[in-house]
C-alpha cells in the first residue's frame, strides 16, 4: 500500500514539472487535466456537494434557466436573468474554488456558467416582436454593469519583458483578451503594441515574430544597467520602440483603429505631483508612444519624458509642458482602482514579471512565503 502511495506521488511530481515546463495552453491543459484524474481533483469537481459554495442556490438557478431554454420561453428566461447576472452568484467566484484542483472548478459551476451564456445569447436572438429591441438593451447594459468587466495588467520587468508576449501570444491564440489592457515601463511597451495592432495582425503570431531577443542584447543591457551616456540612453531607448511600436498614433486613435482601451502608467520626475493613467478617457489626444516613451524612462537610466499630444490643427505639441515623467512602474505598476473607477473593472488577470516582487507573492494553498534565492530559482527567470 505505502509503495502505491511513493508512485503516486512520484507520479505527481513528475506531472507537476511537466505542467511547470509547458511551452502552450494546449500542453497545460492536458498535463493539468491528467494531474486532476490521478490526484482525485477530477472526482472532487464532479461531487456537487461541497461547503465551500452554495451548490443548492446554483443548482436550483440553473435548473430554472435551463427549463426556460429547453420551452423556448423568452420571458421567462428574461425575467430569470433579472434575478441576477454576476460572477460570484453562491460563492462560485471565490479564489478557494479554483485552487482544488490543477484545471477548472466544479462541474456545477462549469454548467451553470454555460448555461447562463447561452441564455444571454439566446436573449439576443430572440425576435423584436417577443423581446424589443430597448428591453434588450437596458437588460444587457445592466447585465453589463452588474457583471463587470475583466482587465489584463502587464507589470514592469524591463529584461524579461519577452514573457508578457508569451502569455499575450496564448490569449491572442485563444481569444482571450481584455478589451481593458494596462501597462507600465516593459509592460506599457507591449500594451502599446496590443492597442495600435488589429486583430488581423496579431492573429498572425505577431508576438511569436517578434521576440525581444530580436532586439541589440548588449545595447538593451548596456541601457538597463546605466552604462550610456543620457543622450545615449535617449538614443537606445528610441531605436527599441522604433522597432516594437509601428504606428505613432494617439490613444483615441487607437481605441478607434483595434476597440482596445490601452492604458499606460507614467510616474512624476517632480515632487507634489501624482501617478497618472493615460488613455483614451483621461488623455484621447496624447500620442501612445510619447505616453510609453515617458513610461519607460527608468530613474537614474534615463532621463524623464516629456508627453506630446496632437493639437485640433493635426500638430504635434507638448502635452504639459512643464512636466517630466518616468518610469511608470515607480508608482503605478498594478493601477486596478483606477481602472475599476474608469471602466467597471473587476477582474484582473495579471502577468506580473519584476522578480523584486517574487518573494512577497503567496501561494495559494501553503500561504508559505519563498525565501527570495529559492523563489527566483523556482521561477526560472533568466533576463538573457
Amino acid at each position: 500500500m505505502g509503495s502505491q502511495r511513493n508512485v503516486s506521488r512520484n507520479s505527481l511530481r513528475r506531472l507537476e514539472k511537466k505542467i511547470k515546463n509547458a511551452t502552450n495552453y494546449q500542453e497545460w491543459s492536458d498535463l493539468a487535466k491528467q494531474h486532476d484524474f490521478q490526484s482525485g481533483a477530477e472526482a472532487w469537481k464532479h461531487q456537487r456537494e461541497c461547503d465551500l459554495y452554495d451548490y443548492n442556490e446554483i443548482a436550483s438557478r440553473h435548473k430554472i434557466l435551463r427549463g426556460c431554454l429547453d420551452k423556448g420561453q423568452e420571458k421567462e428566461l428574461l425575467y430569470a436573468l433579472n434575478e441576477g447576472v454576476h460572477g460570484n452568484m453562491g460563492g462560485m467566484g471565490r479564489p478557494v474554488m479554483y485552487n482544488q484542483a490543477k484545471f477548472g472548478t466544479k462541474t456545477l459551476i462549469d454548467e451553470y456558467v454555460s448555461t447562463i451564456a447561452e441564455s444571454l445569447r439566446f436573449i439576443a436572438d430572440c425576435p423584436t416582436e417577443k423581446i424589443s429591441y430597448t428591453e434588450k438593451l437596458d437588460f444587457f447594459r445592466r447585465a453589463s454593469h452588474c457583471y463587470g468587466r475583466s482587465a489584463l495588467l502587464l507589470s514592469g520587468g524591463v529584461g524579461l519583458i519577452y514573457f508578457h508576449q508569451g502569455v499575450l501570444q496564448e490569449l491572442i491564440d485563444h481569444d482571450l483578451v481584455p478589451n481593458v489592457i494596462s501597462g507600465a515601463s516593459a509592460g506599457a511597451i507591449v500594451s502599446a503594441q496590443l492597442g495600435t495592432l488589429t486583430d488581423e495582425e496579431l492573429k498572425k503570431g505577431y508576438f511569436n515574430h517578434k521576440r525581444y531577443d530580436e532586439i541589440d542584447k548588449k545595447k538593451f543591457l548596456d541601457l538597463v544597467l546605466g552604462r550610456l551616456s543620457p543622450q545615449e540612453a535617449y538614443d537606445a531607448k528610441e531605436s527599441v520602440l522604433d522597432e516594437v511600436i509601428p504606428r505613432n498614433i494617439t490613444f483615441q486613435e487607437a481605441f478607434e483603429l483595434t476597440g482596445r482601451y490601452i492604458n499606460i502608467s507614467i510616474s512624476p520626475s517632480e515632487k507634489h505631483q501624482s501617478s497618472r493613467l493615460m488613455n483614451a478617457i483621461t488623455s484621447p489626444n496624447v500620442y501612445v508612444r510619447s505616453a510609453v516613451s515617458a513610461s519607460f524612462s527608468i530613474p537614474g537610466v534615463i532621463p524623464a519624458e516629456r508627453l506630446y499630444a496632437k493639437s485640433f490643427t493635426g500638430k504635434t505639441r507638448p502635452y504639459l509642458e512643464n512636466r517630466r515623467w518616468v518610469d511608470g512602474s515607480v508608482a503605478g505598476d498594478l493601477p486596478i482602482k483606477r481602472l475599476s473607477r474608469l471602466y467597471g473593472v473587476n477582474h484582473t488577470i495579471v502577468s506580473q514579471i519584476n522578480p523584486v516582487v517574487v518573494p512577497f507573492i503567496e501561494d495559494t494553498k501553503s500561504r508559505k512565503r519563498k525565501g527570495f534565492k529559492k523563489a527566483i530559482s523556482n521561477a526560472g527567470l533568466n533576463i538573457f
